[in-house]
């Protein structure tokens, strides 16, 4: 009877009100949604209200604001970098490539993860051996690795890139942990009651399953998703990635023309990626933990 109330619990907690009433849950919602907008924002900034010619991500130049690199102002609110292109442009196009690493990451990882370890747990038997085995085999693969040489092979665009590191990451340790815990609960009374009452194999999946593991597996997805982020900014920032701009791209340009800028060091053009990927990634951290409290309350 207890399992089923905390079952019960697990069903009603875990909702968007709950994450919102929750302050870290509240915090990381809002910051996810502020790079959303960040990545809506810019081409319909570019379609309205900014001219193509000084406004544009990679080829735009204002002629009027001289030497390149500039400080901010009112016309660049965050200034332009050694080549005359707009900060802000360009940090609002690579939220785009960041938001969509991030959340493919986060969302391959999380449903393979979770249809591997609910597979493996609940079944057993071979299919246990054969999908751990597998699994092991993956947490040898660091996703980083892998993904530094593959990119030396192939153009990995944005798309790609957070496919197979949702697939390395999701087959890895996250399976591995929510294969446990699902051998930890197919054995408590109530899943014994279910079966008895005549509950097939999909019914005690979906009932009484999935409402323990689903907290687990969003904690997988928002730490995949970081994870993703800082590996597409470290691949990006040794080139090794196909997309024009992101946040990588940016910081990589950035360190090379820091010196020999004639205007200066172009610290206004390095600290918009690098905050942004800071607060970013700390926004899936603090969903994260937010679901972590709602899901196992003290």
């Amino acid at each position: 009877m207890a399992g089923w109330a905390k079952e019960r619990t697990f069903k009603r907690a875990l909702t968007f009100r709950s994450l919102w009433e929750h302050p870290f849950g509240r915090a990381g919602l809002l910051l996810i949604a502020f790079f959303g907008l960040m990545a809506l924002l810019h081409p319909l900034l570019l379609i309205t209200v900014w001219p193509s010619s000084l406004y544009h991500p990679t080829i735009g130049f204002d002629p009027d604001a001289v030497p390149h690199p500039t400080a901010p102002s009112w016309r660049h609110p965050l200034g332009t970098d050694p080549m005359g292109r707009d900060v802000l442009s360009q940090l609002l196009y690579g939220s785009r490539t960041s938001f969509g690493v991030g959340l493919v990451a986060g969302g391959v990882a999380a449903v393979l993860a979770t249809l591997i370890g609910v597979g493996a747990g609940y079944f057993g038997s071979w299919a246990d051996t054969l999908l751990m085995g597998l699994s092991d085999i993956v947490v040898l693969m660091p996703p980083p690795v892998v993904l530094l040489i593959i990119g030396l092979l192939l153009d990995l665009d944005w798309l790609s890139l957070g496919v197979i590191y949702g697939f390395l990451a999701g087959l890895g340790v996250p399976a591995i942990i929510t294969r446990t815990h699902v051998v930890s609960v197919k054995v408590r009374p109530f899943v014994d009651a279910a079966r008895i009452a005549g509950g097939g194999g999909w019914h005690i999946v979906r009932r009484h399953l999935l409402p323990f593991v689903l907290p687990l597996s969003f904690l997988f997805l928002a730490f995949t998703a970081t994870g993703a982020v800082l590996t597409e900014t470290i691949l990006s920032f040794f080139g090794r990635t196909q997309m024009r701009l992101s946040w990588g791209t940016m910081i990589w340009f950035t360190q090379i023309t820091f010196r020999w800028s004639p205007a200066g060091e172009p610290w206004n053009a390095l600290l918009p990626p690098v905050i942004s990927i800071m607060l970013f990634c700390s926004a899936f951290y603090l969903l994260g933990w937010a679901v972590e409290e709602i899901a196992e309350p003290a």
